[in-house]
């Protein structure tokens, strides 16, 4: 395409949204309700993976050691659970380190414990392991049982697996809630364009008379709707970062443990990048269709 011809298109387009006014107003609003949608979706599977890989993370699974174990045959169960192939990591808790903690979880009531220090410890050593795979806990989990000195597994294997499951079908019902977006926002803008387009057939049907090509007749166009997708992303991005930070500030105030959103300036980038990819995909798209029509002279 030459420079002259991009210079003509990329003049006409500007003058047209400008000059079109409220048709040009209508099609960036939807553009930017149509990208809220789309947005809100995609930051809630971001924000479901997010959680579910840091859930996954943390997960561990503890066993109490036989009270009957000593300090040389509880280090060489540590050894022993290490070469499991799923384990990832083994961490040690002495009884004296867990009442300890206990003693710092009770703050100003850390007396109450004190009598059950040194031999009147009840509590017991304890190992804690980490998974490479999660998915095959559950098997872990039983070759752990099956050692010698191991007196009680405490596992929610069951329920990772299924919170993993669930934000799965989330995950995929999502993507296509999002494909069934685009394709409705496609089919809106392009019904809202195809006004300004409407509006215009004479010249169209002149210009295509005369002996204009379909994509001369195109172009314009086609810059024109990505031009109002740029807009509209612009618009949807600076409310999207907005309504994502005022959200995280909300769920921060009600401190849930288990709610852990991605930091708005982790987010931002991705946000803007496909707000700005799809409001050009989807005025082009919307301005290619309705044009169409009109070029069947």
């Amino acid at each position: 395409m030459k420079i002259n011809s991009i210079k003509y298109f990329s003049k006409e387009a500007f003058k047209n949204v400008f000059s079109n006014g409220w048709m040009s107003l209508a099609s960036i609003f939807t553009v930017v309700a149509s990208l809220m949608m789309f947005g809100i979706f995609m930051v809630m599977v971001l924000n479901i993976n997010h959680m579910m890989t840091k859930i996954e993370a943390d997960y561990e699974i503890t066993l109490t050691v036989d009270e009957a174990y000593d300090a040389e045959q509880t280090e060489q169960l540590g050894k022993v659970l290490a070469t499991i192939p799923n384990v990832s990591e083994v961490i040690f808790e002495s009884k004296a380190e867990r009442m300890e903690l206990l003693r710092d979880q009770f703050g100003d009531n850390a007396s109450l414990l004190d009598t059950y220090q040194n031999e009147k410890n009840p509590l017991r050593d304890w190992y804690k392991i980490r998974c490479i795979d999660l998915s095959k806990s559950s098997e872990t989990v039983s070759e752990v049982k099956q050692l010698g000195g191991v007196a009680k597994v405490i596992s929610n294997g069951e329920t990772i697996r299924k919170l993993t499951a669930a934000s799965g079908y989330i995950s995929r019902m999502s993507v296509w809630i999002m494909l069934a977006l685009t394709i409705i926002s496609i089919f809106i803008i392009s019904n809202t364009i195809k006004l300004t387009v409407f509006s215009r057939s004479r010249e169209i049907n002149i210009m295509k008379f005369v002996g204009a090509t379909d994509w001369f007749i195109r172009w314009p166009f086609i810059i024109e709707g990505m031009l109002i997708g740029v807009i509209g992303a612009v618009v949807s991005g600076v409310i999207m970062s907005f309504a994502y930070e005022g959200l995280i500030n909300m769920f921060a105030s009600l401190q849930i443990g288990f709610v852990d959103f991605i930091d708005l300036k982790d987010i931002v980038l991705v946000i803007n990048l496909v707000f700005f990819f799809m409001g050009i995909g989807l005025g082009a798209a919307g301005s290619l269709i309705s044009v169409r029509k009109h070029l069947k002279v």
